[in-house]
């Protein structure tokens, strides 16, 4: 009887180590056939990559009565889109607009800059308008 279970031990341990050496190199074929058919050769050399100068500027603006003209004053660097907040929830685009408030008061008017790298600039500036 001793010798039946010697045996059977050898065996187990022999057929376990079979499986985890089986098992490891089914894990080293999985790992190195994604690395050679997943990925892509990458060549930095290829691609271009946008230069920007960061935008810079100031909010320009004239005032009569309840209308006032913003502007885009001393733009610097690169501006792809200039975007306003007029403070009274409204908002607009572009480099120059005339708006008219509905009620005199004193308005936090701020200006987004952006250029095609993401850079943003922000100016902010209270107008004042009245009847």
């Amino acid at each position: 009887m001793a010798v039946f279970w010697k045996y059977v031990s050898w065996n187990l341990i022999s057929f376990v180590d079979v499986l985890n050496f089986i098992m490891k190199v089914f894990i080293a074929l999985i790992l190195t056939s994604l690395c050679f058919f997943s990925c892509e050769p990458f060549d930095l050399d290829q691609k271009s990559f946008p230069v920007c100068e960061k935008p810079e500027g100031i909010i320009g603006f004239t005032v009569s009565k309840l209308e006032v003209t913003f502007y885009l004053e001393n733009p610097k660097g690169d501006i792809g889109a200039v975007g306003w907040d007029l403070g009274d929830g409204r908002n607009r685009s572009g480099n120059q607009f005339t708006v008219i408030y509905q009620k005199p008061g004193t308005y936090n008017v701020s200006m987004v800059l952006a250029n095609q790298c993401d850079d943003r600039y922000t100016a902010t500036q209270l107008v004042t308008v009245s009847n």
